[in-house]
Formats: structure tokens, sequence, C-alpha cells
């Protein structure tokens, strides 16, 4: 993987070099140069009327000229969703390692070309929006750490910075303005609940939506947040009724999957019509169509609340603005861009609408290579791919220590990926494939 990312480094060093003609001087200076990177379409999805070029080249000049480094921000990786359909374990894999990777080749890029250097900040911020969505806090953490040591192993610490974003804004803020965002966004929990809560009717979700979507921008940002986070939503009431002992069947067998799978089938159903029989549903031991009705009621009505929560949260950073109040001369980047900010392409060219904490990463094979692809655990499953697990270590203090998320991902029995041949892996040969397509 060092060697392909030193031939991409290399290339985009040089075509930011033979594309700074693209501004209007006689001769490109060092900020053009370090600007284009951020226009490299490899790595960026740059719009003009998001971030134009020069307004960019500005900024990158002004901090050069004060002899500081350029401070890239990134709010991603917030943890992996229990969630059956996307994933089958906690901890990152494969889709986060490429990730990584690939945030690591742009900001060692930048950082070759600014005589200043470059350092990118992942705002990983799960117990941000863990506000919202319940993933126990203890979940988010150990995905923090696994991601903390995938930058240590890929040794890319001294460009690549893994953050809470809770505990960087508790660190940036004065005590009395961090008081008044808490209040704030109890305030806005509030205002939601009361303006909106009337409207919703958890039998037909359909026909809520329909009218809580035309009311105003806040009832269609609602609408989209409820479908966008129905499936990562933490709901503990579906794990209860698994009578297994092992984290992995109670999360993720094949029990819990048929039920979390009809669960979401049945949101654009009205609640009485997908649950008055059980004949064409997956059975989950004996649950008689009242219980699982009961069951689906409780889960649609933790989804709109995490919902009208996560607009919250957002409505209120939005209006106090953490990361212009901390790192004003942060060039921020993000994958849903907005004005002022840069879309970074964090997954593969080809699944470039995918992230890595909302799907498994694994390995296809494809015209004599191995491709890295980010896909849903259900899609990889349909598909026949092959699960990737490891080894069994002895849980000790010394493969703690030393393997820290793999020994977990191991004991909780999450596969590191998925391939579609798993010949290539037990003979060691995926990665041969890797290097020598890039």
């Amino acid at each position: 993987m060092n060697e392909v990312m030193a031939q991409r480094i290399n290339a985009a060093i040089m075509r930011a070099r033979n594309n700074a003609h693209l501004f209007d001087v006689k001769k490109a200076g060092v900020a053009e140069y370090v600007t284009e990177a951020f226009f490299d379409n490899w790595w960026f999805k740059p719009k003009a009327d998001h971030l134009p070029r020069i307004m960019l080249r500005d900024q990158v000049s002004s901090l050069i000229e004060k002899g500081l480094p350029l401070q890239l921000f990134f709010p991603i990786m917030s943890r992996k969703p229990f969630s059956p359909v996307k994933n089958r374990g906690v901890y990152p894999d494969l889709a986060e390692l490429f990730t990584l990777a690939r945030c690591a080749e742009a900001t060692q890029v930048i950082n070759a070309l600014s005589p200043t250097g470059c350092r990118l900040n992942i705002l990983a911020d799960g117990l941000k929006y863990n506000r919202a969505c319940r993933t126990p806090d203890a979940v988010v953490l150990a995905y923090q750490a696994g991601l903390a040591f995938w930058v240590k192993y890929l040794d890319i610490s001294d460009i690549i910075n893994i953050v809470d974003y809770e505990q960087w804004v508790r660190d940036g803020i004065p005590a009395s303005l961090a008081a008044n965002r808490s209040r704030c966004y109890d305030n806005c929990c509030h205002m939601l609940y009361e303006k909106y809560g009337s409207y919703f009717d958890v039998t037909d979700l359909e026909k809520s939506f329909q009218t809580i979507k035309h009311l105003d921008d806040i009832g269609r940002q609602i609408h989209h947040t409820f479908w966008s986070i129905v499936s990562s939503t933490y709901y503990p009431e579906l794990y209860t009724f698994s009578r297994k002992t092992t984290f992995f069947e109670r999360h993720y067998g094949d029990d819990v999957q048929n039920l979390y799978g009809s669960y979401l089938s049945s949101l654009h159903c009205r609640l009485t019509d997908c649950c008055q029989s059980g004949e064409n549903l997956p059975q989950f031991g004996y649950l008689p169509p009242a219980k699982r009705q009961e069951l689906f009621r409780i889960m649609r009505q933790q989804a709109w609340r995490a919902a009208l929560r996560y607009v919250a949260i957002s409505l209120t950073d939005r209006k106090i603005q953490p990361l212009k109040l901390i790192a004003p001369d942060a060039i921020k980047l993000t994958i849903h861009a907005k004005k002022g900010e840069l879309h970074f392409l964090c997954a593969t060219q080809q699944d470039a609408n995918m992230t890595a904490q909302h799907c498994s990463g694994g390995l296809s094979f494809h015209y004599s290579s191995m491709k890295a692809t980010f896909r849903y655990r259900l899609e990889r499953e349909l598909n026949g791919e092959f699960p990737i697990l490891l080894d069994p270590l002895p849980l000790s203090e010394f493969n703690q220590q030393r393997y820290g998320p793999l020994l977990a991902m191991q004991n909780n029995n999450q596969p590191v990926g998925y391939t579609t041949v798993p010949r290539l892996i037990l003979e060691g040969r995926a990665h041969t494939l890797l290097t020598r397509k890039g």
C-alpha cells in the first residue's frame, strides 16, 4: 500500500504544478500549486459555488505568508452503527483503512507542496451524534481507538490526527459558551417536538412525512434525516428478544438480521397492515404478530425521536459555529459540501456515495487485480462474498497491546472485510495484486 500511495502522491504533485497555470498570473507561485492540489478530482469533488479557486488560494497564501501550517478539519467516521444490514461488527474494517489511506495521500500531497506543511484533523463525531442515535458510548470510543490504531500502523500520525469532536469542542470554547450550546440544543429539541410532533403518525410514516416535508425547510430536513438514520439508530429492544450468549449472535445473528430486515421493509407500509399476520415475514423464535407490531412501533418511535435530536444537533452547531470559533483559518472538508467547504471523496471512485462507517469494506477480484469496495453487508452476503476472518489469538495483555481492535474483532467474530476470491487471501497474494494495479 505504501508503494501505491507514493506513486499517487508523486503523480498528484506533478498534476498540481502543471495545472497551476489556471490562475491568471504570469508565474505560478507556491499558493497556486497548493491550491491546485485541493482541486485534484482524484480526491476532491470541487464546485466553484462552494469554494472558488481564488478564494481558497487567498486563504492558503495568507497562511503561508504568516508561516502557519494548513489545518484541514474533516468531520467523518462517527462509528459503525448496530445495523446487521450494513455491517457485521462495530470496529473499523477495510473500508475505514481505505478511507484513512486516501486521507493520507491527499494530505501528503498538500504537505509536500506547502512550505509550512499540512495536517488533517479527523473530527470523529460519534459522541456528537450519539445524543441522537444512542449508540453506546463505549462502542463509539472503541471505534475511535480502532481508527487511532490504524493511523499508527500506517505510520501517518505526522499528518493525520484523530480527534473526538465533542472533546475538541469542550477544550476549544469557553465554559459559558459550552453551557449555552447545551441549553440551545435542549431548547431546539423541545421546539422540534412541539412543532412537528403532532404531524407524526407512527402507524403511517409515508403520510406523516408527506405532510412534514412540505411544512418548511426544517420539515424537509427532518424528513431527509429520518430516512437517512433509520438504519443507523440503536434499537435496544431489538436485541432483548435473543437468548444467545455471544455478542455476535445477539446483534448480528441470522434471526436478528431477519427481524431487522422485516422492520426496514415495513417502514413504507401502515404498521397494522405489515404486522397483521406472520405468513410472509421471517420468524424470530415465537414472536406473534401483536408482539411484532409493538416492537416495530417502539422502533419507529425511537427513529423519529432520533431524527429530531439529530436535526437539533445540526441546527445548534450551525448557530454556534464551533469550527469557526476554534479554528477560524481552518479549511473544512466534508462529504456533503456546502458553501465554504470542500467535498472530499472518502471512498472508491466506484462507490463515491458510500462512507466507511455505514458499510463493510471488501476486496473484489477484477481483471487480474484486487479492488477495494464499499458495500452493505447484506448485499455482500446475498452476492455470495466471503467474510475474511482473523486467525484466533490467545486473549493476553501482550496481544491486546499489540493488536488492539484486531483482537476485539476476532473475539466478536467480525470480519476484517469481505472478498469474492478467498483463495487469494489464504495464499497471501491479495496485497501483490493491489500493489500492481494501484
